[in-house]
């Protein structure tokens, strides 16, 4: 009788461990993904930043020239720059679909903007092959290209997060935790200057 209840008593202590042991594996695995979706939001916030910085550069040197047309150019470019400024990319963001598509709209309008200067000043090589102004294109397509990598790693973490904590049994461990939105297409660098459809009113 003695051993009978030993034996119950150690199959109830089992899997009374057994069912915590699960909870902190479980628990502990979502937080390795929020991090992992987090780290990969502070890299795409980084390369923005870099590419932002290259913005208010760009826009004094293209100031600089008379012409007309590459000068309205860049009143759009700088009303565009300062409304991407205004909306940071952070964890408030990437937990709301609203504030992402507001992210999204506000970069993809300022990459149209930098699109159409680049067309423009190929109507006038003198201004085009200026050294700073082509050494800044050069620095914030580089950050573009940055950007379209982080936000690929970034998607795939959020696609990893969202599937554990949709799913049996991460679903029970979650209720801390909301979706995050990804990016739903690639903003910087897949559109050519020709498909920009800019208004410059």
């Amino acid at each position: 009788m003695k051993n009978l209840k030993r034996t119950v008593f150690a199959g109830v202590f089992a899997f009374i461990s057994l069912c915590f042991t699960s909870c902190f594996i479980f628990e502990n695995e979502i937080v390795r993904l929020d991090q992992n979706v987090e780290e990969a939001e502070s890299n795409i916030a980084t390369q923005y930043d870099n590419k932002m910085r290259r913005i208010p550069e760009l826009v004094q040197v293209v100031k600089a020239s008379k012409n007309v047309e590459i000068q309205a150019v860049t009143d759009v470019i700088e009303k565009r720059a300062s409304i991407a400024e205004s909306i940071r990319l952070d964890s408030s963001v990437i937990s709301d679909p609203e504030k992402m598509a507001q992210f999204q709209k506000a970069q993809n309008e300022l990459n149209q903007g930098i699109g159409r200067l680049l067309a423009v000043s190929e109507k006038y090589p003198d201004f085009k092959f200026s050294a700073q102004f082509t050494a800044l294109m050069t620095e914030i397509e580089g950050a573009n290209n940055r950007i379209t990598v982080a936000q690929t790693r970034y998607n795939q973490a959020v696609k990893e997060f969202n599937t554990y904590i949709l799913n049996f049994p991460g679903k029970y461990f979650a209720k801390n935790y909301t979706k995050k939105v990804p990016f739903q297409s690639d903003i910087d660098g897949t559109k050519s200057v020709e498909a920009m459809n800019l208004n410059l009113e």
